[in-house]
């Protein structure tokens, strides 16, 4: 397996602190950014799927990604999520987070068509050639409509201003794949994006990862990529069980309740109560749900618990 690959370390998702009517909450936006770095991540993903990018205007996303630059130190990297539904529209996102002080762009598949492997790579290609900023690729098939061919993927790490890619498409084979034929790239990231592969990501040699449940609780996944890093397998993969049975918490309420807006509930209430935040819903989501809220404070007794060396298995 690689173990060459450009290393990074744990990148935030950030979620979008604002009032019910999705005006910016930049204290809030700070007070989160803190508490992530402060427990020990790396960097700053703004305007992506978590930070509910796509329902912000260029101006709001601008807005947001230099409240994030301002209150990130020189060694925290921000990323900006430059996602839209046609290339040119993704290229002017770039021009405009580039001016506004961040780091990487980062892109997915464009929205509402559907497009094959070729069409997909070229799009990405274009949007390389033309971007301020070095680009990170978004494998998110969920949102997307398309998951990336392992042969796509390889074919977009050799153009000079790709720097990496974010697969949120849960197929470990291919990631294992990835991992081996990108190996000694030494100038490419590859990041993990679910919570239930982390320890085997890490392990087997990725960058570092990206995912929404950070904000439950930080400690346990910083605890699981020290661990991992430092060639703890089995406790690593101890702390990842623990965080498997989080996310088989967070499931539970998609089961009962399937919308998109149940994770931001979540994610709110965890904040909440955590005291970062206070909040990140919008007007169209209504009040929480009494079992999501209690559902969330087994997620933060368990994250506690992780943190703490228990064995929640």
């Amino acid at each position: 397996m690689g173990k060459n690959l450009k290393a990074f370390g744990i990148l935030v998702p950030i979620v979008t602190p604002c009032n019910k009517k999705g005006e910016i909450d930049k204290i809030g936006l700070r007070s989160v950014c803190a508490n992530m770095v402060q427990a020990g991540c790396r960097g700053i993903f703004v305007m992506g799927s978590t930070g509910r990018g796509p329902w912000y205007s260029r101006n709001q996303q601008v807005e947001v990604c230099r409240a994030a630059v301002d209150c990130c130190k020189a060694d925290i990297p921000v990323f900006a999520g430059c996602m839209a539904t046609g290339l040119n529209a993704m290229i002017d996102n770039a021009r405009a987070m580039a001016d506004a002080g961040a780091q990487i762009a980062v892109v997915t598949a464009p929205g509402y068509f559907h497009y094959n492997q070729h069409e997909v790579q070229y799009i990405f290609m274009k949007f390389a050639d033309h971007s301020p900023l070095p680009v990170l690729i978004y494998d998110i098939p969920g949102f997307a409509g398309i998951k990336l061919k392992s042969e796509v993927v390889e074919c977009l790490s050799r153009h000079g201003n790709i720097t990496g890619l974010k697969d949120s498409s849960a197929d470990m084979d291919q990631f294992r794949q990835l991992i081996g034929a990108l190996n000694n790239r030494r100038d490419f990231f590859l990041f993990q994006g679910k919570e239930h592969l982390l320890a085997d990501s890490i392990i087997g040699g990725a960058s570092g990862f990206v995912v929404s449940l950070l904000h439950i609780d930080p400690k346990p996944f910083v605890l699981l990529d020290r661990a991992a890093r430092s060639g703890q397998a089995t406790r690593a993969q101890q702390i990842q069980r623990g965080i498997t049975k989080l996310l088989k918490l967070i499931e539970e309420c998609f089961e009962l309740r399937p919308e998109t807006s149940t994770l931001f509930h979540i994610l709110n209430t965890a904040l909440a109560e955590r005291k970062i935040c206070s909040n990140i819903l919008l007007d169209h989501e209504g009040e929480c749900p009494v079992w999501i809220k209690e559902k969330v404070n087994q997620a933060i007794e368990l994250c506690s618990a992780i943190a703490d060396g228990d064995d929640v298995t």
